[in-house]
This record gives C-alpha cells, structure tokens and sequence, in this order.
C-alpha cells in the first residue's frame, strides 16, 4: 500500500466524523466550475465538483442506453452568420417519455449548500444548479454535443467578422411575475455583469470582450463587440437573464445583499424558467414550485427541493433509501453498491478538472515564486496512483488544462505532461537553492519550503487527495499543513481576499475552449485567476484563439497556450474527473449530463406513490 493511502486511510475515518461537525457548523463540498448549467449554459465558471467521461462500472446499466454519448466533438465551430440562424430543436433529438403523472416532489441531495439565488452573483455549482431551474440564458448548449442551441434567443446573426452579433429573442415569454420578457431585460443583466460594483466574476471577462449592448427593439439586441469573437453563442450569450423591472434601478454595489439574492425577498426572485421560487432555509434546503404559464409547457413536478447531505456518503445513503430522489456526484467507491437496486447510476462526460493553484502574488513573496518549486511539486505527485485508489478510476489524468470533451482537447501536443517522477522533482529543487535541513524539510535562505494547502471540508476525494499530496511532499522535504474549511468561506478566501498559499479544489469550463477568465493578466480582480498569474505571451494566444474561425488553426492555438502555460505551472491540473449521478427509478425522463443535467426539467415527472 502506498505510504499516502495509509495518511488517506486515516484521514477517511476523520472524514466519518465530519458529518456530524457539517451538521452543527455547516459544511459543505464543491469545486470552483466556470458555468455550463442551465443558468449559465456556456458563460460562466465556478467553483464545483464533478467530472468527466466514462461508464459506472459495477452499477445496473442504467440510463445510459438512453442517453446519447457526450464524448463526440462537435463538428463544426459554433460560429455565426451574416444570414440569420434559427435556434434549433430544444429537446435536442431525445425521446421523452409521456407524462404519465402530473405533480409529486422530487427531492435533489447536494452536497453544498446554494450561496445566493443571483445568477449575477453566483460563483458556485450548487447555487447554479438552483437557479436553472428559474432563471433562463438567451442560448444554451447541447448537453450532448455543445453545440449552440436557442432558449431565450429564437434566432441569431452576425456580421462577416463576427464582432457585431444580433439576437432575436422569443415573443410570449413572460417573467414569473406576469410581466413581458423583452430586450431591456438582456441589456440589463449584461450591463450588471459588467459593472465593477456588482460583484460578478465574469466583469473583467464580459468587458474585455463587449464594446455595447444596444436595444433595437422588444425583441431584437444587438452585441457590439472589442474583437471579432468566434465563440459568441456559447461563450457570451449564456449568461442567466434577469429583469429589468427588478433589477434595472438597484444600486450595483447593492444587488449582492439584496433580498433578491439573498432570497429574503422572494417577490424579487423572479425568472423565466419552469420553477418559481418558494424558500431558502440557509444550510437545510431551498425549494421551487411549478411556473404554470412557463412559456415552454408548464413542468410536470409541483415542486423542487434541492437539499443538503452533509457529504457524497450520505448523500449515497439517502439515495438507497428514498429520502432523496437525485444526486450528482457519487463517490466511486459508492458505485457497486447500486447493483440490482431502485437506483440507476450515470458517470456523465462534463468539462471540468480537479486543480491546485499557487498563490504567485509577488506582495506575498512566498515560495511559490520560483518556477522550479512549482514544477518539482506536480512531478512528486503520482496522479494514476490518486486517480484509482481515491477517485477508484472515475477520471482520468490531466494531460493537458482541455478536458476530453472539449474540441480543442490535444494530448499529442503537450510537451509537458507531468509524468510521475521523484528524481526530476528532487533535481529542480536541488537546482533551485532548497537544502533539505536535519528535519527533513528543505530551505533555502533561511526559509523553510512550507505552506497551508486549503480545501473544502466534507469533499472526501479532495481531503484524501489533500493526505496523499502531503506525504508524497514530504518525499521531497517539503512540509504541506492541510487545512479544510467550508465551501463558501473557501470560495471567498480565493477569490476575495486572495490569503492562502495553495489551494485545491474544482473548476469546469464553459462550451467554449477560451480558458483567460482563469489564466488571463485581467482576471484577478473580476475573474478566476486566483494566484494572479500573468504571462503576456499566453494573453496574445488566447486572444488570437478567440478570432480565428478555423478550427484546426484554433486548435493549434490552444495547444500553443497551453505549452506556455503549463511551463510556467501556475496551477496544476491533476485530473479529469467523472461525476456518477444516481437517479432513482420513480423520475422520468432524467439524462443525465456532466454539461447541465436540467436541460428539460419541465418534462421530469414521478411515479405516483
């Protein structure tokens, strides 16, 4: 057994404990995901926690004969026109099942609790899981194949170089609230995300990409971009819409504290989706009721509770009971136990990774200045080792920042790929100055090479992979305190106050292949560059990738960025994780998907108890 599975060993009989201290002080789990769910189909990411391809193995088939393979790579680039496009077929070429009952709760078990009911403000997989079922995007992606499809928009075009994009949204579409959905409403939320005073995190992404966004009539809106941007639909356009009777006249320093965001004022949570929202019992549950006049066809289910297991243990355990219906992100290890059960078991292809970040702010003048530390600790890291005794082989090694679903993933052309490998990892810090003292830890210039290594609290494959990285630090004379703490306090200490050393957790990406809200020079403040890193080279790619509508040159550039980036290893990318979804056999008409599992909510429906 390796020395770091008998630390892990020990650290899951912690972990046992952990649901009774998340009960009494609020825990939770997630990964920082850039959003491909229903309420930010192609836009965002933030923090979550799931994975990539494959098939649960040890479980019953399960829906997976019924749900089409996620791993194809889209044909085409989902550019635009200068002829007008229509928005495709919304229930993307699936066969639903009749509704054969009409009413019933489902209840959803997640491991996080939501932290605002605000698409604007939301930053984290379980709020915007919430929010799809509300609130709705212009476009959204097909959670199959990540082509472009219209939800909010009927019909789109753009100009030859595809820095002017038109939108034109349904007619019908009314707000929860009976009032019309038009135009006003997009520019609105557009130019919330881009206020700095919001809060958004997607500011300094949306602004360096969008000149205006100008109403041509109730129907019709027209982006004016900085650059020509290949990738509009599935990168811009997917942002959440809110209203603009709700929203248009709050101060945008305000709107994270507002009753609308917060859900203590539901009057003010109001979106175009299936789902009105009901309450939030912060820690315990938040909950949506059917829309009747949803614009759609009005769901099935009368309501919608998405409420909080302590961890994937339990949320496995209340699974095989009943007391939950739903749950994204089963432990592998929890798999088999489904065999020949009420519950059917999907591993669903997404677009996310597992990561660790360095903080490389040169204010802090930590050891992670030195490229050769940060090198030495990814080769010290026996990543397939972690990958099948923690994630028990649900994900794959990164090759790569690309995950396998996306069009632009090319392991060929990454020339650093991280092989395990002590000796190189010794070299570089030998070659760096790092002296291993009597202790074992080495130092250089009276500075010990230590840190605090964060993660969230009651995520077990990431506290197991917190134990594992420690004692294979330790190897290499390097002290590693791991320090858990919730989910949201975790999501603010990196992206608010930026006081961490290193941190884990994950992300998942957008249909589009643009990774700067993460790796670009603007995205610290206003973005996803937690470690602000910044190299000007890798900029000037990422910003020709976005304008360069052929798509095996695209690909070419990507590949180009990330050589650059992973040479200069300001994070590294451990896996590509697989997220098994259990859905009990009451629910109907449930695909399962890594991309957004909520693509038609409004036709799930129960069996009648």
């Amino acid at each position: 057994m390796p020395r770091w599975l008998r630390y892990a060993g020990l650290l899951m009989v912690i972990a046992l404990v952990m649901p009774l201290i998340v009960a009494c002080g609020g825990s939770s789990e997630a990964t920082a995901t850039k959003g491909t769910t229903a309420t930010e189909p192609a836009a965002a990411s933030s923090p979550t926690e799931s994975g990539t391809t494959g098939t649960a193995t040890g479980a019953e088939p399960t829906k997976a004969a019924e749900t089409p393979s996620t791993g194809s790579p889209v044909s085409s680039p989902p550019t635009g026109s200068a002829g007008r496009v229509e928005g495709g077929d919304l229930t993307f070429g699936q066969t639903l099942k009749p509704v054969d009952n009409k009413g019933g709760t489902l209840i959803e078990g997640a491991i996080s609790d939501i932290s605002t009911v605000l698409p604007i403000v939301t930053d984290d997989v379980p709020s915007s899981n919430f929010e799809a079922l509300i609130f709705e995007s212009m476009i959204t992606v097909n959670p199959f194949t990540l082509e472009p499809v219209g939800l909010l928009a009927e019909a789109w075009e753009s100009n030859e170089t595809m820095d002017v994009w038109t939108i034109y949204l349904r007619d019908g579409v009314t707000w929860q609230d009976g009032k019309p959905f038009t135009a006003k409403d997009v520019k609105t939320t557009y130019d919330l995300h881009m206020n700095p005073d919001s809060g958004s995190s997607y500011t300094s992404d949306l602004t360096s990409k969008i000149k205006s966004v100008d109403v041509v009539d109730d129907h019709t809106v027209t982006f004016t971009l900085n650059h020509p941007l290949v990738d509009f639909l599935v990168d811009v356009a997917g942002y959440a819409i809110v209203a603009d009777h709700i929203w248009g006249s709050a101060p945008a320093a305000s709107v994270k504290t507002d009753g609308g965001a917060t859900g203590q004022d539901p009057t003010r949570v109001v979106g175009t989706g299936p789902f009105k929202f009901k309450e939030w019992l912060s820690g315990d549950h938040a909950t949506a009721v059917r829309y009747d006049d949803y614009w759609n066809g009005a769901a099935a289910l009368d309501e919608y509770i998405m409420k909080v297991v302590p961890d994937r243990a339990t949320g496995a355990q209340q699974l095989k009971t009943g007391e939950i219906d739903f749950f994204q992100g089963l432990l592998g290890s929890s798999v088999s136990e489904f065999k020949g059960s009420n519950v059917d078991v999907v591993a669903a292809d997404a677009l996310s990774f597992t990561f660790f970040g360095y903080n490389m702010d040169p204010a802090r003048k930590g050891v992670f200045e030195d490229v050769n530390v940060r090198q030495a600790l990814i080769y010290a890291l026996d990543r397939d080792a972690m990958v099948e005794e923690i994630q028990f082989g649900f994900a794959q090694v990164a090759v790569g920042t690309m995950p396998p679903l996306s069009w632009a993933y090319n392991p060929d052309g990454i020339k650093l790929k991280y092989p395990y490998d002590v000796d190189k990892a010794n070299q570089l810090l030998d070659e760096a100055g790092w002296v291993k003292g009597s202790d074992g830890v080495r130092a250089k210039d009276g500075k010990k090479l230590e840190f605090t290594m964060y993660t969230n609290a009651g995520n077990n494959v990431r506290e197991q992979y917190l134990v594992a990285a420690q004692a294979y630090w330790n190897e290499i004379g390097v002290k590693m305190t791991p320090q858990l703490e919730p989910f949201p306090e975790l999501v603010d200490r990196i992206t608010e106050t930026h006081d961490f050393d290193i941190f884990l957790i994950g992300f998942s990406w957008s249909a589009t292949p643009d990774q700067s809200i993460m790796f670009g020079c603007n995205s610290y403040e206003g973005g996803f560059n937690f470690g602000k890193y910044c190299n000007e080279e890798v900029d000037k790619v990422l910003n020709e990738a976005m304008s360069e509508p052929d798509r095996a040159k695209r690909i070419g550039l990507y590949t180009e960025f990330q050589n650059l980036m992973l040479a200069d290893a300001p994070a590294a990318i451990l896996d590509f994780p697989q997220s098994p979804t259990g859905v009990n056999q009451r629910l109907h008409n449930v695909f399962p998907s890594g991309i957004n599992a909520y693509w038609n909510v409004n036709h799930w429906w129960v069996d009648k108890k």
